[in-house]
């Protein structure tokens, strides 16, 4: 992927999971973001296969229970995060939650935790973790959206409603790939996280904080997924069939996130908001 003036140019790249068909990614007109195109008519048989885990409730292979493991981390990573702008546990609802594991380790440390997931499908979910309707004004402390607004065809819905639904002292924290990182560039149109035509948009930190800004919300911290250089450098190397991809996946995660400790460009942030208005 080519950059000039931190303008973002056009990338062609292949659904590798479930058709094989073409996708393009194009500038937004207005914020800093590609955006995938064409969209599908129905995007839910894109997200029913076998090889896409985040919807898998139960781990099999090896691969799969390092996946699991991560996934452990990585959540109590971000209860950590979340720890750090809200004083005691309250009201949390996790946005495109998938199979609740986020949910469930935050009921365990004690939060008053729901989820909501407009595609997961309804025999996977588990039962007592989910609400049908997260529409609520002034109601929740604390509104997650992990690795989901660049699924989502219009994101601007999800933070208008975000702004309402969160209490006046609540915080947003989101969780997006960032296609300015180094094993981004490194892998170009073979860089898993770009996961057409599941992926609608792809942000860089200036268009998700220009969005964000738009609809109420100033952007109070970010902070890196170190975790998940590793395993997008992992599903791009199984994208290209390379000999040794655990050996070079670990290569190019440690670089990436080396290069990103000056740069601040990791391949996954955490964005944290509040209302400023």
């Amino acid at each position: 992927m080519e950059h000039q003036n931190n303008k973002v140019k056009k990338v062609n790249c292949i659904d590798h999971l479930v058709t094989g068909k073409s996708f393009s990614l194009t500038p937004d007109d207005k914020y800093q973001a590609l955006r995938t195109s064409p969209v599908p008519n129905n995007i839910e048989p894109y997200y029913d296969h076998p090889d896409y885990i985040s919807h898998q409730t139960e781990a099999a292979g090896l691969f799969h229970k390092i996946y699991s493991f991560s996934r452990r981390l990585n959540n109590r990573y971000k209860l950590k995060v979340i720890n750090l702008h809200v004083s005691g546990y309250g009201t949390l609802l996790d946005f495109g939650s998938g199979t609740g594991a986020f949910v469930d380790e935050a009921h365990k440390e004690g939060w008053t935790a729901k989820g909501f997931d407009p595609i997961m499908p309804a025999k996977k979910k588990t039962k007592g973790l989910y609400v049908n309707n997260w529409v609520k004004e002034n109601h929740y402390d604390c509104i997650t959206a992990w690795h989901v607004l660049e699924h989502l065809s219009k994101p601007q819905e999800f933070f208008s409603q975000a702004h309402t639904s969160l209490s006046s002292t609540g915080i947003l924290a989101i969780a997006l790939p960032n296609h300015t990182s180094f094993d981004a560039v490194y892998y170009q149109q073979d860089w898993a996280a770009y996961d057409v035509p599941r992926h609608l948009w792809h942000f860089t930190p200036k268009g998700i904080v220009d969005m964000a800004n738009d609809y109420g919300f100033e952007c109070i911290e970010q902070h890196p997924l170190r975790l998940d250089a590793y395993y997008i450098s992992l599903m791009s190397e199984k994208i290209r069939k390379s000999r040794f991809p655990w050996i070079r996946a670990t290569i190019i995660g440690a670089r990436s996130n080396c290069k990103a400790n000056r740069t601040k460009r990791y391949s996954s942030i955490i964005y944290v908001f509040k209302k400023s208005k």
